[in-house]
């Protein structure tokens, strides 16, 4: 494991916290050594895939996506929730139910995905994979192509991990375990 990927990790698991059953990322974004370590880690196993741009899911995302788009020299494609601001033109897609049974819709600009671009997905946590299947095709019929999914934790099934192409940081049985708190 690399230098970056492993700060990030030991910042994570020091952070980490569970609450109501819940994954909690407060801790964690407040952690000066994650924030600076994230980035290179997630942008780490795609720097030999000449991303062009990071696409980021709102909101989280955004955070993580504007590090890993630091981290490798691009810019941010940002895939918005229903709610949000969408000046202009935009293209929507719903996904899949995800692991709480929703059925998200998801924005992107058309005029932020340029022709033949090279994207990669960040997010904190990928479990069904139904949001990144639903921005990946949003890109598609953009324009652009998904070169993998980068995040923070995998929790997904073999063949969805397969798909996407996602690699995590960790696992989510690298977490410590929920006491119920």
């Amino acid at each position: 494991m690399s230098q970056a990927r492993a700060t990030a990790l030991e910042a994570l698991l020091a952070e980490f916290r569970w609450t109501g059953a819940h994954a909690d990322f407060a801790e964690v974004f407040r952690s000066a050594a994650f924030v600076a370590s994230i980035g290179p880690a997630l942008a780490e196993p795609f720097e030999p895939a000449s991303v062009s741009a990071v696409v980021a899911i709102e909101a989280r995302g955004f955070v993580l996506g504007g590090l890993v788009a630091q981290a490798l020299g691009v810019g941010v494609v940002l895939a918005r929730k229903p709610g949000a601001v969408h000046p202009g033109a935009i293209e929507e897609l719903a996904a899949e139910p995800d692991w709480r049974g929703r059925r998200l819709t998801f924005g992107v600009s058309p005029l932020a995905v340029r022709p033949k671009d090279r994207l990669l997905l960040v997010d904190d946590w990928v479990e069904t994979g139904s949001q990144a299947r639903t921005v990946s095709s949003l890109i598609t019929r953009l324009g652009g192509s998904l070169v993998g999914v980068s995040a923070i934790v995998d929790h997904a099934d073999p063949e969805t991990r397969d798909e996407l192409g996602l690699i995590g940081l960790l696992r989510s049985t690298d977490l410590p375990r929920f006491t119920g708190n």
